[in-house]
């Protein structure tokens, strides 16, 4: 009989919107969840009998009422719950891996004052998590997705040749495109939101100081600050797709363009990503 290898089973993409009230103020979380779990359910595909597979219902219950309890906490203390609930209502499951994302809301101003109940959409920007556990080990991965960023300056020449001979015109490069990064945690045992706050300054600001020679040693020097700030982060991933802009062609126009009016071209785009490990040595 052919032996069943690897195999998993979940649920994908459950969207919920949590509102933690405070009074007057309340605290909108948009948060998409999906899970993977495995274990031993060979009988599901040999025999169709789906005995300890639990149903789909049921696990989107369970995560309606984890979120209920734990949605207005940091996500990935959410995640953390449930995992331990998935591995504790269903012995069958033998490792579970929850990945969740969360879109941010901003309070609407109104008369010069921030609103309590009134929101805009925010920027595209994304936090993320993925817990996954088998009942005695944790690992916990943070991250953030789709953060735009640009600078009008500070990048030095591509090489020092290029400077010489005319091929590099000197003009301070413009550079615009989306970073992500996710970070790995050493121990579930932290305090989430000061870390998760710490490391996306630690990116924003390397990334606004860092007179970088390219977008490949800017990313080091976001990721170098970041291990270098928290030794309870074992590893990060950042990447940057650029989006590319070249100056407009003002020939035409009997004008000058001195560097200020760029557009946009479409492809091809620039994708750098690079994980940066903690020397243990």
């Amino acid at each position: 009989m052919p032996r069943i290898g690897s195999n998993s089973h979940g649920e994908s993409r459950l969207r919920m919107l949590r509102i933690a009230r405070r009074g007057d103020r309340h605290d909108p979380k948009e948060l998409c969840v999906s899970f993977r779990f495995e274990g031993e359910f060979a009988r599901a595909f040999r025999e169709g009998k789906a005995d300890g597979l639990p149903p789909g219902e049921a696990l989107k219950n369970l995560v309606h009422r984890a979120a209920r309890e734990y949605g207005a906490c940091e996500i990935e203390e959410y995640g953390l719950a449930i995992c331990d609930r998935i591995l504790k209502e269903y012995p069958a499951i033998t490792r579970a891996r929850v990945e969740i994302s969360e879109r941010a809301w901003t309070r609407l101003d109104a008369g010069g004052r921030a609103q309590g109940q009134a929101f805009l959409t925010g920027s595209p920007e994304v936090k993320t998590t993925a817990v996954t556990s088998n009942g005695r080990q944790i690992a916990v991965v943070s991250g953030l997705d789709a953060l735009d960023v640009m600078r009008t300056s500070g990048f030095a020449p591509r090489d020092r040749a290029a400077a010489d001979d005319g091929r590099d015109d000197g003009l301070q490069r413009l550079l615009v495109g989306q970073l992500s990064g996710r970070w790995t945690y050493s121990s579930p045992d932290v305090t989430f939101r000061p870390y998760r706050q710490g490391v996306r300054a630690a990116i924003v600001e390397t990334f606004a100081w860092h007179h970088g020679r390219s977008v490949h040693h800017t990313l080091y020097a976001i990721a170098d600050v970041v291990l270098a700030t928290y030794q309870e982060i074992a590893d990060v991933t950042l990447s940057f797709q650029e989006r590319p802009y070249r100056p407009a062609d003002l020939f035409s126009a009997g004008m000058e363009n001195p560097d200020d009016l760029f557009v946009s071209v479409e492809e091809p785009l620039g994708v750098v990503e690079v994980t940066v490990e903690r020397d243990v040595t």
